[in-house]
């Protein structure tokens, strides 16, 4: 009795299971490039609030056609008399190598150190650079896990957070593909005339964990 019960089950996903590999199949062959669509248009908002800190301005980042980068915009706050700047960019198709963004698009061109790598429990990995009297503070706000530094860290994020219902849905209905190769790039930075190295350092994770939680939830749509 208990054999005929199951057999019709197994049947039923078995067949399943082989409707969905020939669909995938299907979209290999006949859409090999539905995966390489761009993704939708965003634009920083004006304001962001930020704990304890209050904005000054902001103003958009001119950015150049057809790189990695779709949007991009430069905030100021200020806090007892402290000065922090903060670079948006929002990266598509990107590997997540923060450095290599930071030697590319910023001040940081020509720069030959390294970045000193930490992290934080609730925001992820960062990145810490001191240079020309001021010290820096950069990482990618991924659109799932933590943030990330370094191409491997960003590599493990969308192999181990992207095999989601929703994206592989995402990726049949030929939107995009599986592995959501986006991040929201983020460099922020403070004088060094008032303080020390290591305050500073402080200060900037201390915005870095509230700017991470503002943006997390907010990233971009697909």
């Amino acid at each position: 009795m208990a054999i005929t019960y199951w057999k019709p089950l197994r049947i039923s996903l078995l067949a399943v299971t082989l409707g969905g590999v020939l669909l995938v199949a299907g979209k290999l062959i006949f859409y090999p490039s539905a995966g390489n669509n761009v993704a939708t248009n965003f634009d920083f908002p004006p304001a962001v609030p930020l704990a304890d800190w209050k904005q000054q301005k902001s103003a958009p980042l001119a950015i150049t056609e057809n790189s990695e980068f779709k949007a991009a915009r430069k905030y100021e706050y200020q806090k007892n008399g402290t000065n922090l700047e903060i670079e948006m960019r929002y990266a598509v198709n990107t590997i997540g190598d923060v450095e290599g963004m930071m030697k590319g698009n910023t001040v940081l061109k020509s720069s030959p150190d390294k970045l000193s790598l930490a992290n934080t429990q609730s925001a992820g990995f960062h990145g810490i650079l001191q240079q020309q009297n001021r010290l820096y503070l950069s990482s990618c706000i991924n659109p799932r896990g933590g943030a990330t530094v370094t191409s491997q860290q960003f590599r493990y994020n969308r192999n181990t957070r992207d095999w989601q219902p929703n994206r592989i849905l995402f990726w049949l209905l030929g939107r995009g593909n599986i592995q959501d190769r986006r991040c929201l790039w983020t460099q922020m930075s403070v004088p060094l005339d008032k303080t020390t190295p290591e305050n500073a350092q402080k200060l900037l994770e201390n915005a870095w964990v509230d700017w991470h939680g503002w943006w997390q939830p907010r990233f971009p749509e697909p």
